[in-house]
């Protein structure tokens, strides 16, 4: 109570200004209660209560009569002193709106010692979101308390953002690795045939075949641009960033360092999120109508373009000469180099280091030295050859490039010309490069925008090339040729284990003639590809997970057309020699192999049955142990509604369900809140997870209160356990209706 008088004395004595001589300091925090205790121990206990109540009652002799009168009426010297204690809080916060700069300042350096108090915070905090700039010294000091920080007002976060480059890491990585860990992100990551699934017709690389029968249309994927506005961590990372250039430029920095200094050896799932992140967060931010801070990134025009190929399923010729151009500046040059060495120590030192301007003003000063992101001058050829790298490496980027080398293949192949004489060939070919290296280029600290490699033009396109040609020319029900055959065992194997270029053309490649049922190319390019994977590290298994979903998948549907059954060849190779190795490379890829192996449990004996489940079970264990991690660092991201600004502005606006599955369920992200529906569909946004459910994917906004009595999604097949007795529940017993 004493605390509160003296909080009332020195809010109405700031108010009332009669007293105009020095006024002694207010008792308040722990100056009060050392001062209570130094009076407490010093002094005859009767006098020390006089004293204190003099000391921290109010001042004006006028208020004793009303004191008086109030205890009277039964209120405690505790509730009046509150009640002056805010009527003056108000009083002054009306007037803080209309202060100017230097009476904010005087303002804030009065009332800043007094911001750890619940009751006088509002006042500091009032002066510090309307002061612009805030001084270094005081953004230094907001930074040592957490709880202080997240009731900033949001501008005011910025400006320590901005001062400390450690905070915004420490902020935002959570963050990062949260949008890494999102099940839209994984799973578009993991889709090679996203770019496809929605050509069209015509749209299918590599030439005709022979086929059985026409391949259900894959239900096209959600645009970008929603999945953009649907995931969380990415709309609390633009939030951060607001309109700063040093913040977005931080976080651009701290993606390429945890791609770079990543602990895998081989590109994985989890690293190739950063770049998608990366390229993401620029989009992001564009879409926000941010065109001030997206101009002043190198990769603007890049990832703008690669968006509009993205949401089109298309890189034509207009576009692909764009992003051309946009590479001539690299052209006949030296490799580019860091300053400070080829060593990943060295170029983290050179990362780390500013160049000092001259006449900048103390707070910037402070900035700079405390090591703010974004300090540092325009990038240099190396960071913008880095990013984009990073950019190409987008794992849906990446993919439309090898499909459209394997459409220039398949054109050449028809035209009857050379594939390395097609110079929009050459030109995907080194897109192909600088994202598939681009990471090594960033650890030795040397990024190469290099020429086609020759290996590729002259004996990878000829090799599948040769494959195409036969497969077209060949009857149905005919062998492949012997001597094809023979040539491509040999060139393939090599290449396969020493080039993740040629990896990736041939994985993309084999889905294709999958999707074609050329089964014996398809089979051919299996034996290749399980040759090189058995000489190859097991380090390099999660660098394989976009091909064992992709194939288990599409084995799923030709099993379950009959185009495929257990007894075949390539049930095999595809299964014994490939899928169940690859389950330790991605949970979902687990799961795809587990949806293949019910589709084809009609077909295996019991025993054979029960041996896959225990090799797939006894192989996953890293990557389940990985995914209870990332569950973990998920439950330990921090609520958007921490932050100051929340409650009046959503994470999102209308987006879409962008994480999290159950099986018979599925939760929905509204805001910050999530909402659970039972009697919904089990997975939201590319496909359903429920292990025993093989429809198309469901879509439906993430809306809070009840669910709607209808939507256009088509409804789960299968809501209960595939493995309990109990039938699926019946249609009409469901939420979401046909359309």
């Amino acid at each position: 109570m004493a605390t509160l008088g003296v909080e009332a004395s020195v809010a109405s004595g700031a108010q009332s200004g009669a007293d105009c001589s020095e006024p002694p300091p207010p008792l308040v925090g722990q100056a009060g209660q050392e001062f209570v205790q130094n009076t407490l121990s010093t002094h005859d206990p009767l006098e020390a209560i006089a004293e204190i109540q003099r000391r921290g009652g109010l001042p004006d002799p006028r208020c004793a009569p009303l004191l008086g009168l109030l205890d009277q009426l039964g209120v405690s010297r505790s509730e009046a002193c509150r009640h002056v204690l805010q009527s003056a809080m108000r009083d002054l916060l009306a007037r803080v709106e209309s202060m100017g700069p230097d009476a904010l300042l005087g303002l804030l350096e009065l009332s800043f010692p007094f911001v750890g108090l619940a009751e006088l915070r509002a006042v500091p905090l009032a002066v510090l979101d309307r002061l612009h700039p805030v001084p270094a010294s005081f953004l230094k000091q907001l930074t040592a308390d957490g709880a202080l920080f997240r009731e900033l007002p949001l501008g005011v976060q910025r400006q320590v953002w901005d001062l400390d480059r450690k905070l915004l890491q420490a902020h935002a990585l959570p963050l990062v690795l949260g949008y890494a860990h999102e099940t839209a992100t994984v799973l578009r990551a993991l889709d090679m045939r996203e770019a496809a699934a929605a050509a069209g017709k015509g749209g299918r690389a590599g030439a005709p075949g022979p086929r059985t029968g026409n391949p259900p249309a894959a239900p096209p994927a959600l645009p970008r641009r929603i999945l953009r506005r649907g995931s969380a961590a990415l709309q609390r990372l633009t939030r951060m960033v607001g309109g700063g250039r040093q913040i977005y430029r931080g976080l651009a920095e701290l993606c390429a360092a945890r791609f770079r200094d990543g602990d895998a050896l081989y590109v994985g799932v989890p690293e190739a999120a950063l770049c998608t992140l990366r390229s993401q967060l620029l989009m992001a931010l564009h879409d926000l109508g941010q065109a001030e801070l997206c101009s002043r990134d190198p990769c603007h025009k890049l990832a703008w373009t690669l968006d509009a190929c993205l949401m089109d399923k298309r890189l034509d010729s207009r576009r692909l000469q764009e992003i051309g151009n946009f590479f001539v500046r690299f052209e006949d040059h030296a490799p580019f180099a860091a300053r400070a060495g080829s060593s990943r120590r060295g170029h983290r030192g050179a990362q780390q280091q500013r160049s000092q301007r001259s006449g900048s003003r103390a707070w910037e000063d402070d900035a700079e030295s405390s090591g703010a992101p974004g300090a540092s001058a325009a990038l240099d050829p190396f960071q913008e050859l880095g990013d984009a790298g990073m950019v190409l490496r987008d794992p849906s980027t990446l993919h439309l490039i090898v499909h459209n080398i394997l459409q220039h293949v398949s054109a050449a192949v028809e035209e009857e010309r050379q594939p390395k004489d097609d110079a929009e060939l050459v030109l995907l070919t080194r897109l192909l490069q600088l994202a598939v290296g681009c990471r090594a280029g960033l650890r030795q600290g040397r990024v190469v925008y290099a020429e086609a490699s020759p290996e590729i033009m002259t004996t990878l396109y000829p090799t599948l090339a040769n494959l195409m040609l036969e497969a077209a020319l060949r009857d149905p029900g005919e062998p492949i040729d012997s001597e094809t055959e023979a040539a491509a065992l040999e060139t393939l194997t090599p290449l396969l284990s020493r080039s993740e270029a040629v990896r990736k053309v041939a994985q993309m490649f084999l889905l294709e003639r999958l999707e074609e049922r050329d089964l014996l190319t398809a089979t051919l390019l299996l034996q290749t590809m399980a040759g090189a994977m058995e000489t190859m590290t097991d380090k390099s298994i999660p660098e394989f997970a976009p091909f064992g979903f992709s194939l288990a998948r599409q084995l799923t549907i030709l099993l379950t057309e009959g185009a495929v059954r257990v007894e075949d060849g390539i049930w095999q190779l595809a299964v014994d020699r490939v899928l169940v190795k690859l389950v330790d490379s991605e949970t979902a890829v687990h799961e795809e192999v587990l949806r293949l192996l019910l589709a084809a449990s009609s077909q295996i004996p019991l025993l054979p049955l029960a041996n896959y489940l225990h090799h797939t079970l006894s192989n996953s264990r890293k990557s389940r142990k990985r995914f209870k991690k990332r569950k973990l660092v998920s439950l330990e991201l921090e609520p958007w509604s921490e932050y100051a600004g929340a409650a009046s502005e959503p994470a999102y606006s209308d987006g879409y369900a962008s994480a999290g599955y159950t099986s018979g369920a599925c939760v929905l992200w509204s805001s910050s809140e999530g909402r659970r529906w039972p009697e919904c569909a089990c997975f939201l946004v590319d496909a359903c997870r429920s292990l025993g459910c093989l429809e198309p994917p469901m879509l439906l906004p993430a809306l809070e209160g009840p669910p709607p009595p209808s939507c256009p999604a088509k409804p789960c097949l299968c809501l209960s356990d595939p493995f309990s007795p109990q039938p699926p529940l019946p249609l009409r017993s469901r939420v979401c209706q046909p359309g």
